[in-house]
């Protein structure tokens, strides 16, 4: 299991696979690419902070590691929020 660091745009699509323990679902991109293949994520440490903080287009930092289906298991994460939405 190598892990691995992204930095992502937010698709706008996300589902709630379990609520106990809280599993959410998102879908990705990379931004740093030439053809955006989506990439599929899955948390569920800190799930409901994550999902919480979540915006339309939101950056993310995501660290973690792939599962045997080619899903991206979000282990940390950080959201970058415009200095508009921290001043409020």
């Amino acid at each position: 299991m190598q892990s691995k660091n992204l930095t992502v745009k937010y698709l706008n699509k996300s589902k709630i696979l379990k609520l106990d323990p809280f599993m959410l679902y998102l879908q990705v991109t990379p931004l740093k690419a030439t053809e955006p293949m989506p990439i599929n994520c899955i948390i569920v440490k800190h799930a409901l902070t994550l999902f919480y903080q979540l915006q339309p287009d939101a950056q993310l930092a995501l660290y973690g590691h792939y599962n045997t289906r080619h899903q991206f298991v979000i282990t940390k994460f950080m959201v970058r929020s415009a200095v508009q939405t921290l001043a409020s």
